[in-house]
């Protein structure tokens, strides 16, 4: 390991930060917030890969454990652009003072209740960030820094308590359970960690590569072309198309996206199968409820598209994560032994990033920062103790369906903030558990988790260099969240003060959207008012029937091994992302389908090339849409990547 990886590693944190935020909010083009493995870093990090051929040649290339590191600290800082974390954080800790009006109340039902070092308070200061700051104006410092620096060391502790958790689980799912980890693997293969160094050079000169890659570059590129002139018709390789089945039933959505069929081809068959089978089948359940009148209100901000299945995926998920727990039970018994008491034989931690005892003691050192941040805040009592406990379920148990299945674009079929406020319902939370759980989607909203589902792929990484090597990958990715973090905040706020204002961004974090800070703001000021509120037992039945339902599933998979539904279908299909990304699932599970069938494993491994190439030859064309409207389209742009 040398300093060059560091630096480099370093730098790249920053840019991975900084590419997507200025494409997105001053090109209006390529985004690179929608995916758990970001465009963010696949991008320049494949363009590393290929200078790194070069120098290679002549004895000058990163070695595979520095491009590892480079890597790593990339995909961290990856976390922190766009709506991952500075998109919700910076809306929701200035919507409440910019949004502000007689008409809407908030003065008295919200700003009454927020503490001042946690949101930007000043109004001058917020209206300066959504509006611009007037010629010749100071820029208002003391109102920015008090807050950035708390909500910083938040989301720093945090973050270090997932890297934590993590560790612990690593040698659980990769030894006991030896699940594919399909993300790291396939970065560990193109850097050659393996022992296998020609890997890059010789997928780039794999014919099956070469179709992959021409067949989306082409398709995408000439929609690129269709953007100059009406004579070149679009192929609309994002073709979006809604089918309705019948009145009252949610509609299919049909919507093709390279990197779901990509990475979907390294997902097993049976959880493919599972996830577009339970989707439909929550399809129809939907449409059957709301033809016999079954009502239960709307669904909360970032949740499934109907409360029923949703809060049954959630027991699903619930039930997924207590039986994981239950099965990594001996090895969680030897790892907590070894951390409270001398008894060092239990367990080797030596391929780890760092020691049980650190991890455990670190881990459980963040989370009381963590809950003693949020009691500051006004969340305390069971609210505390329901949020956090579903924030502990939803992160651990999507990091455990990614590691396991490589499908990026995931959600959770609720967010922790719906759990609390249905569980207990605004007479059991109270005004002040009310705000705190607005302030929480400053780092859990659009249900993605920020930086577990990243963090579990770290430890599998870094498993791959050397003991002393290891041991630099928690720091070097430390200081790669701060330097991203820090770059795309003060990025965001400057262009917000100094150019166009936030609020002409285009994004819903900052434009006014109801899936922005506002929409954040709007909920908790009606329930504070409404008063009315209270626990829903007829969610928590579904959480009850989906739980069980999953159980049963693990007894049928049990009682049959070769059954094909596979109980994380039923715990993600509810989530309304997966909506966008369910025909993609079925299109790779066919294609899949038929070369296991007709051509077996061997096929199988022949034909992995071909679906590399798809997914460089549309990151290639994201490049080159996003290089087009920074020359000839700035401000009006095109957006080629979605979910």
């Amino acid at each position: 390991m040398t300093v060059r990886a560091f630096l480099i590693g370093l730098f790249m944190s920053v840019l991975v930060s900084l590419w997507p935020s200025y494409t997105t909010y001053m090109l209006r083009s390529a985004r690179a917030d929608y995916a758990h493995l970001s465009v963010a870093i696949l991008l320049p990090f494949l363009l590393l890969l290929l200078v790194n051929l070069y120098f290679s040649r002549k004895s000058k290339g990163f070695t595979p454990s520095e491009l590892i590191l480079i890597a790593s600290m990339g995909m961290v800082s990856a976390l922190t652009q766009g709506e991952w974390l500075a998109g919700y954080f910076l809306g929701v800790i200035t919507a409440p003072i910019y949004f502000a009006s007689p008409e809407n109340g908030w003065a008295d039902t919200l700003l009454t209740r927020l503490s001042n070092w946690s949101v930007v308070s000043d109004h001058h200061a917020a209206v300066a960030f959504y509006e611009g700051l007037p010629a010749g104006a100071a820029f208002p410092w003391g109102s920015w820094i008090v807050p950035i620096f708390w909500w910083g060391c938040f989301f720093f502790a945090f973050f270090a308590a997932n890297l934590c958790l993590m560790v612990v689980f690593r040698r659980q799912w990769m030894d006991y359970e030896r699940l594919p980890f399909p993300l790291a693997a396939g970065l560990l293969e193109l850097t050659g960690e393996h022992g296998q160094r020609g890997t890059l050079m010789e997928l780039l000169r794999n014919p099956r590569f070469k179709i992959g890659f021409f067949v989306a570059f082409f398709v995408f590129g000439w929609d690129i072309a269709s953007w100059f002139t009406e004579l070149i018709p679009p192929l609309q390789a994002n073709i979006d198309r809604q089918i309705f089945i019948g009145e009252g039933f949610p509609y299919l959505r049909f919507k093709t996206n390279p990197l779901t069929i990509a990475f979907g081809y390294f997902t097993e068959s049976n959880v493919l199968f599972s996830i577009w089978f339970f989707h439909l089948v929550m399809v129809l359940q939907v449409g059957l409820m709301n033809r016999l009148g079954f009502e239960m209100g709307s669904p909360d901000p970032w949740c499934s598209y109907h409360p029923a299945v949703g809060w049954q995926s959630f027991g699903g998920l619930l039930a997924f994560v207590l039986w994981g727990l239950w099965v990594a039970r001996d090895h969680l018994s030897a790892v907590f032994r070894k951390a409270f008491t001398s008894r060092a034989g239990d367990v080797d931690d030596s391929g780890e990033l760092f020691s049980y005892r650190t991890a455990v003691f670190v881990f459980l050192g963040c989370v009381l920062f963590s809950v003693l941040f949020f009691w500051e805040l006004g969340l305390s009592g069971w609210a505390a103790l329901a949020f956090w406990s579903a924030t502990l379920v939803l992160y651990l148990g999507l990091a455990r369906i990614i590691v396991e299945t490589g499908l990026i674009y995931l959600r959770t079929p609720i967010t922790a903030q719906a759990f609390t406020w249905h569980v207990l319902g605004i007479t059991g939370i109270g005004p002040m558990h009310a705000m705190a759980l607005g302030l929480a989607y400053t780092f859990f909203a659009d249900a993605k988790t920020i930086g577990v589902t990243t963090l579990a792929h770290i430890p599998r990484l870094g498993g791959a260099m050397g003991p002393r090597r290891r041991r630099l990958v928690p720091p070097a990715v430390g200081m790669a969240f701060i330097a991203g973090a820090l770059a795309v905040f003060v990025f965001i706020i400057y262009q917000g003060n100094y150019t166009v204002g936030s609020y002409n961004f285009g994004s819903v974090s900052f434009n006014g959207s109801g899936d922005g800070g506002i929409g954040v703001w709007l909920l908790t000021a009606n329930r504070i008012r409404s008063n009315a509120l209270e626990t829903d037992w007829m969610r928590l039945g579904w959480l009850g029937f989906g739980a069980i339902f999953t159980l049963g599933l693990y007894a049928l998979r049990y009682r049959f091994p070769g059954i094909a539904l596979h109980p994380i279908g039923f715990a993600i299909s509810a989530s309304d992302v997966l909506r966008s990304g369910i025909s993609s699932i079925f299109i790779v599970w066919v294609c899949k389908t038929l070369i296991l069938r007709f051509g077996g494993l061997e096929s199988y491994r022949r034909n992995t090339p071909l679906f590399m190439g798809f997914v460089v030859g549309f990151l290639a064309a994201i490049a080159c849409g996003a290089i087009v409207d920074f020359i000839w389209f700035p401000g009006q742009g095109h957006k080629i990547n979605g979910w």
